[in-house]
């Protein structure tokens, strides 16, 4: 449990104040024990951050997979994704973060690449897999005439993809429940019959 709390609170303090200002220090206290018990377990706080995001992906991936898993209407996996944020919000769970805070996952992503290039092969293939299983109820959303025909599924998969993430670079305002609720409806409007 010690090491899962250290992993943690290095990925809280990652994704609220950006890896280079936190030190193993910090990371320490905010996991409750000395830097020496971060040596117990990671050599360096490169190391550190590299076992922390495979934690994150496996995390993730998982719950992605959950969600899309086929037991849920396409309708309702696009609430989750755009008006619940489910995936973010369980990341917030996850890491503890309380209330209104902003993660910064574009400086986390830039930061991990740079440090570690294979992370960006993990980080495509999450979204390849996230895609695809999003495809495979768009298919059946289609067959059901749940969703109009004609789309090249994987397409509009990674359409959908591309506008939730989005909506949380774009700043507060999109961020809101009234617009995440407004990008939902004129969403279903251009896909539904």
């Amino acid at each position: 449990m010690t090491k899962e709390k250290i992993i943690l609170a290095a990925l809280r303090l990652f994704l609220l104040r950006g890896y280079k200002s936190v030190s193993l220090m910090d990371v320490a206290h905010e996991a409750g024990i000395t830097k020496g018990g971060i040596y117990h377990y990671f050599s360096s706080k490169d190391e550190l951050l590299h076992i922390a995001l495979q934690f994150l992906f496996d995390r993730f991936e998982a719950r992605y997979a959950d969600m899309l898993n086929g037991k849920k209407p396409l309708k309702a996996i696009l609430y989750s994704l755009f008006v619940d944020h489910t995936p973010e919000n369980y990341i917030k769970e996850l890491l503890g973060a309380e209330g209104e805070c902003k993660l910064d996952y574009a400086d986390f992503a830039i930061t991990a690449m740079r440090k570690f290039p294979d992370m960006q092969q993990r980080i495509e293939h999450s979204y390849l897999t996230i895609c695809s299983d999003l495809a495979k109820q768009i298919d059946t959303a289609m067959g059901n005439g749940e969703v109009k025909g004609g789309f090249d599924s994987f397409a509009l998969a990674a359409n959908i993809l591309a506008l939730s993430n989005g909506q949380n670079s774009l700043g507060s305002h999109f961020r809101s429940p009234a617009v995440r609720q407004k990008m939902l409806e004129s969403l279903l409007m251009m896909i539904t019959p």
